[in-house]
């Protein structure tokens, strides 16, 4: 089958009140259905280094794949734009990687990264870390994608509670980064795709700051107005103590429309 997605998108990125820089990076690739949203770390202003090339080299690799006429994407099979998601991170854990090591500056840097594509009715998501995506659907909130962190294996395990995890002195410890090593390890997700439904990007400096409850209350209050939400979000996760950079990137599925008919009709 064929489909086209009608969607909308707003970002927004803010140093915080305590970081002097900002270290999240957002790529927004709004005619391809992609955002790619990472938070760095790793020495002065290298994690903003990290972050920047991670999402600008995805963003190049999955757009450079996707260049193609508007009718020939309305048949790109989810399993090959997957396949394109992860070489993308590999291709910039390849480059963070490179750069950490030949410039003393970078020495030790690395990023997360959570990269979100539509592909016919399908939500597909990459990430790598503990930036994570959440879908709002009919007044809910669900997280979809899974930290690669210390707490969250503590969390898994039954060691700590998700009250004890969220003021944990070791909740930004993670095991997975882009950049470090020399292989990356990427997970990958698909979702099914409804009209109407809200995800959210974003980096721990949101969700460190303000719970799930507290997140799911902004979006059912401002999620008729992206920009206006976006700014909502972080306005809060400052208020709430700003300790870190915080990013989000807004994303609602306006139609979900299926043009098999105009692909028979074209004979393709």
């Amino acid at each position: 089958m064929a489909y086209q997605h009608v969607l909308e998108f707003a970002a927004l990125s803010d140093t915080g009140r305590v970081r002097d820089h900002n270290e999240d990076a957002i790529v927004v690739c709004a005619d391809y259905g992609c955002a790619i949203l990472a938070d760095g770390m790793g020495g002065y202003k290298a994690g903003e280094v990290a972050s920047a090339m991670a999402t600008q080299v995805i963003a190049d690799y999955l757009c450079a794949k996707l260049d193609t006429t508007w009718f020939s994407r309305l048949g790109l099979q989810a399993v090959k734009l997957s396949r394109w998601m992860t070489e993308s991170i590999e291709l910039a854990n390849r480059h963070v990687l490179y750069a950490s090591q030949t410039n003393a500056e970078c020495f030790g840097m690395g990023t997360t990264v959570v990269v979100a594509c539509c592909s016919q009715d399908k939500l597909l998501l990459a990430h790598v870390g503990d930036s994570r995506a959440y879908r709002f659907r009919s007044n809910e909130l669900v997280r979809l994608t899974h930290d690669h962190s210390v707490i969250q294996e503590q969390l898994d395990a039954g060691i700590v509670t998700e009250a004890q995890a969220r003021f944990s002195n070791i909740k930004n410890l993670i095991t997975r980064a882009v950049g470090t090593q020399e292989n990356v390890d990427v997970e990958l997700h698909a979702h099914p795709l409804q009209e109407q439904d809200l995800y959210m990007l974003c980096s721990d400096g949101l969700t460190d700051m303000l719970s799930h409850d507290e997140i799911l209350v902004l979006l059912q209050q401002h999620a008729g107005d992206l920009p206006s939400c976006c700014q909502v979000l972080i306005d809060h996760a400052n208020a709430a103590g700003g300790n870190d950079n915080s990013s989000v990137v807004l994303f609602k599925v306006h139609a979900v429309r299926n043009l098999s008919w105009l692909r028979r009709l074209l004979g393709r």
